[in-house]
């Protein structure tokens, strides 16, 4: 049986996402497949360099788009007419998606009004608030998707809640299996990173990039201010739009401090062994949140919900806000309990998403 899948990625997580799920399909002796990327280029700003891709074992996508707009709006407009032009020059047999980003609407659009089938890699996830652009963008997902995986029972049962008419799956996350593969990597490249920013036993991985943060000075400088008062080495890289609001807001004083180490945007395999030896990880990240949960590292999310529930619910994870006292009262806390592999997978959701695409197109492609 042959079979054609087109991947479509716009911006670093989703390359995080797409690495273990092509090497999945690549390494599948159950069908002859042939794999494609279209890269929307939507975080243009933070350019997937080819040491990314390569860090990752990717190859470089077929089609890149460089796609740039002023406006949400107009991104996914644009980038639905160029992801079109690109689905019809490649005829895949189904197009996988990921997340939740203006990109993952396009694409899911695009593949739709080709009458092409689309599966969501990372379906079900809700923050239940409309007024934040990737809710809508997951709702909107969802509802016209084929084969929808979900990375969490939470999430499996908040599809079968709405009532989606794609087939969902409960496989796991799909980070986790990465994770997992690239231990032995990560451990490596902790030893470098240790003696390349002379990291002492104790130190906090911080990161700050969501509009909610960035966009409102006093949230932003409540966050900073947090940093600034912590007694531990901060490790913070420095997402571009933090670094432009930064500028913007006229509070570069708060990064000025010896225990502060302001970094930029960090190959994937730095910031895991960075992420795998913090004592804390302060952030408003989703896939820092869960990726700390699988390390079992302590999270203070300086969001004021996350979809990744689960991380909460186990007693490592808190949710503080942009708050100055709640971040720093949070970090006198010791939470014991650790990684519950039952409710993001096993390690193996790659493997699962294959068969399950594997099994849905069986009858309408080349045998």
């Amino acid at each position: 049986m042959k079979i054609h899948i087109t991947h479509i990625v716009g911006n670093r997580p989703h390359y995080m996402k797409l690495a273990p799920v092509y090497q999945a399909f690549a390494n599948s002796t159950k069908a002859q497949i042939k794999q494609s990327i279209i890269n929307t280029g939507q975080h243009y700003t933070e350019s997937l360099s080819s040491e990314f891709v390569i860090e990752l074992g990717l190859p470089h996508p077929d089609y890149s788009l460089s796609i740039k707009a002023d406006t949400q709006p107009s991104f996914v407009g644009r980038a639905l007419v160029a992801i079109d032009e690109s689905l019809q020059s490649l005829d895949p047999d189904l197009v996988i998606v990921y997340g939740d980003t203006n990109s993952t609407l396009a694409g899911t659009l695009a593949a739709a009004k080709s009458n092409r089938p689309v599966a969501h890699v990372e379906a079900g996830l809700r923050e239940h608030d409309m007024s934040i652009p990737e809710e809508v963008n997951k709702r909107a997902i969802d509802a016209i998707s084929d084969l929808l995986f979900a990375p969490s029972r939470s999430a499996y049962l908040q599809l079968a809640h709405e009532q989606v008419p794609g087939v969902s799956y409960f496989v796991g996350d799909v980070t986790y299996d990465l994770i997992k593969q690239l231990q032995s990597k990560i451990d490596v490249a902790f030893t470098q990173v240790q003696s390349q920013y002379h990291l002492p036993a104790n130190y906090i991985l911080a990161t700050c990039h969501r509009a909610v943060n960035t966009d409102v000075k006093d949230n932003l400088e409540n966050i900073l201010k947090a940093l600034a008062a912590i007694d531990q080495r901060v490790i913070f890289p420095l997402h571009p739009r933090t670094a432009k609001a930064i500028a913007t807001h006229g509070l570069g004083a708060y990064l000025e401090h010896d225990h502060i180490t302001v970094l930029g945007p960090l190959p994937y395999l730095t910031t895991q062994a960075l992420l795998s030896n913090a004592s804390y990880c302060i952030t408003d990240s989703g896939g820092l949140i869960k990726e700390a949960y699988f390390h079992s590292i302590p999270a203070i999310i300086i969001d004021t919900q996350t979809e990744w529930t689960e991380t909460i619910d186990s007693g490592l994870h808190q949710v503080v806000g942009p708050q100055t006292r709640a971040i720093l009262d949070a970090m006198t806390l010791r939470p014991e309990r650790r990684l519950d592999e039952s409710v993001y997978g096993s390690g193996n959701a790659c493997e699962e998403i294959v068969d399950a695409v594997i099994t849905y197109l069986s009858p309408s492609v080349e045998s």
